[in-house]
């Protein structure tokens, strides 16, 4: 009986277990190998990314930066309708505040800042933000503006003397834009080019440098336009305004989709000391919406177009201490047969700041 109890018959079979473990730890061994393959190859490709050469960039000693940057922004929007006959009329405006200030913090590649409006009318309406990512190989620019109620009429053309003489300078309540606008770039030679050095302040170039950039822009933007609002100088005796029916627009929405390609140099003339100068012509498409004042119904546009990016900065930075200034110029359109917005926009940034928590070698 003892013998029988043995080797009885205990419930599973064991030569199914047996294949069923062996199966286990030859899938486990196969994870085993594929996952260095993979985390390898990630490695490498951020590796890449981030690598540079040191005969020509000092890479950051510090996690954090702190910076304080002020803003002077021209900014131009000018609207333009064209009756049944061909004649033009456009309307030139400028905001009354040109003026931002604000704080800006980064930590490793990310940088946030956020400026806020501090002209003489001392209002908060307008504001901006920007959010960007300054790796060595690419980078991501991401902006947020809102104008609210604050542009003057700066010009005219297509209306008589009269009603330009009495109309420039007069303050317009019924304009408002706000845009968003997002900028991805690959940068060709960034073992040897720093574009953090020249807008991120996070890098130092010790040799001149320049590289081409490649990128991509999506922005999307809208312009409210109360016409109804216009002084006193636009309506005939008969109260009747004398605008043309193309401009009687009461909004123009549309996204942009963009293609730039440019060419961006850094000059080390001094020690610690850089200037940069960027050029990046840009083609793009418009998918446009607009919507009459006397119509529920939008219409669709989809318009070629060719804007430009510009930039200049002077910096000093001695990587634990930096200050400088930048110019950057940007030009938007939207265009129909009878109806165009267009708006160009030039700032001017002065920024000091410095770099905190000191990475270990």
């Amino acid at each position: 009986m003892a013998g029988i109890g043995a080797g009885a018959y205990d419930g599973y079979d064991s030569t199914e277990v047996v294949t069923e473990v062996t199966d286990t730890v030859a899938v486990d061994t196969v994870l085993q190998k594929d996952a260095p393959k993979k985390r390898f190859f990630l490695r490498r490709l951020l590796d890449k990314a981030l690598d540079v050469d040191t005969n020509y960039i000092e890479q950051p000693k510090y996690n954090i930066t702190l910076m304080t940057e002020a803003d002077w922004r021209f900014k131009y929007i000018w609207l333009r309708g064209s009756d049944d006959e061909g004649h033009h009329q456009t309307l030139y405006f400028h905001p009354h505040s040109q003026v931002t200030i604000g704080p800006y913090v980064g930590y490793s590649l990310l940088f946030l800042g956020w400026t806020v409006d501090i002209g003489s009318r001392l209002t908060t309406n307008n504001s901006n933000i920007y959010l960007s990512l300054y790796a060595p190989m690419f980078g991501i620019d991401y902006y947020y503006e809102n104008d609210i109620n604050g542009y003057s009429i700066s010009r005219l053309s297509g209306f008589s003397d009269d009603v330009r003489q009495r109309s420039v300078g007069l303050e317009f309540p019924g304009l408002s834009t706000n845009m968003k606008y997002v900028h991805v770039y690959y940068i060709f030679n960034h073992r040897r080019f720093s574009y953090r050095a020249a807008y991120s302040q996070t890098t130092v170039q010790r040799r001149s440098r320049g590289a081409f950039i490649l990128g991509y822009t999506y922005s999307r933007q809208q312009t409210n336009f109360d016409y109804n609002l216009l002084p006193a100088p636009f309506y005939d005796d008969n109260g009747e305004l004398i605008i043309n029916e193309a401009l009687k627009v009461k909004r123009a929405r549309y996204t942009n989709h963009s293609i730039s390609l440019g060419y961006t140099y850094n000059w080390v003339f001094a020690r610690n000391w850089l200037f940069n100068v960027s050029t990046s012509p840009a083609i793009g498409y418009n998918f446009t919406k607009g919507e009459k004042m006397t119509s529920d119904k939008l219409y669709k546009l989809r318009n070629l177009n060719f804007d430009f990016i510009g930039k200049l900065a002077v910096v000093w930075n001695n990587n634990f201490m930096f200050a400088g200034g930048s110019f950057t110029a940007h030009t938007y359109a939207y265009k129909k047969s009878t109806f165009s917005c267009q708006n160009a926009l030039l700032s001017a940034q002065l920024y000091m700041g410095i770099n905190l928590w000191r990475k270990k070698r």
